[in-house]
């Protein structure tokens, strides 16, 4: 079924951005591919309509469903005429230490963390001694060259953009790449504000819908691989909304 597109109501920014210019980011994708690609086709005339945009996908575009290569792919292609920024999230930093090592627990722990649909995508059997290799040669040198240089904090004005979360106080600069891909607390107890003044905008953390009550953070994160909701931040200058795909 084609998924539908809900959008909220406009409301005031939680950091304004330059008049005319955009950003969205997106959330948790964990291969609902349909909803993806539903939700970057309504992200875009906004995006494309303003002076400069920027979309930003926030990580975990793998695992635990049937298209996560196909995620991976369509991230990689971008949007035409928008700055478009991916970042690593826990999976797909969990999936590059079991490809790029043979510690055969690193395996174990991404086919725990749902790593088995994404070995199905791409045909390879996960019992098989050179599955490694074999991943490698399906998905493509090039995607996985791409996803070991993902950042891992992206900045645009007063919005910080991260997979999980930051350690609060501390200076967004001296974040560890561990706590940027996987915090949830004290993170998620924080009540902010944070360095430098930034609203952060996040994921990693299921929760049934998008909280905008928050003055600092903002999480991204709806579950999309249970839920069938894959939901999305639009600012375009001094006011935002929500926009999500649903699976009828």
């Amino acid at each position: 079924m084609t998924p539908l597109i809900r959008r909220g109501d406009w409301t005031a920014a939680i950091r304004p951005l330059a008049e005319r210019q955009a950003v969205a980011a997106i959330g948790d994708v964990h291969g609902q591919d349909d909803l993806f690609a539903a939700l970057l086709d309504a992200l875009l005339p906004d995006l494309q309509a303003a002076r400069e945009s920027s979309l930003v996908q926030l990580g975990d575009l793998v695992d635990r469903g049937p298209g996560s290569v196909a995620a991976l792919r369509r991230a990689r292609a971008g949007l035409p005429g928008v700055a478009c920024v991916t970042l690593m999230g826990n999976h797909e930093d969990r999936m590059l230490s079991a490809i790029l090592t043979e510690d055969p627990h690193e395996k174990a722990m991404w086919l725990e963390f749902g790593g088995g649909e994404t070995l199905a995508e791409l045909g390879v059997a996960d019992d098989r001694p050179d599955w490694r290799q074999a991943f490698a040669g399906a998905l493509g040198r090039d995607v996985i060259d791409w996803l070991t240089q993902l950042p891992q904090l992206h900045r645009i004005g007063d919005l910080a953009f991260v997979h999980a979360g930051i350690e609060p106080g501390l200076p967004l600069s001296e974040q560890s790449p561990r706590t940027l891909m996987w915090t949830r607390r004290p993170w998620l107890e924080s009540r902010g504000p944070y360095d430098d003044g930034v609203a952060v905008i996040h994921g990693h953390t299921p929760q049934p819908d998008v909280d905008l009550s928050h003055l600092h953070r903002i999480n991204l994160d709806t579950g999309a691989f249970h839920t069938g909701v894959l939901s999305a931040l639009l600012i375009v200058g001094d006011r935002m909304r929500v926009v999500q795909a649903v699976r009828p």
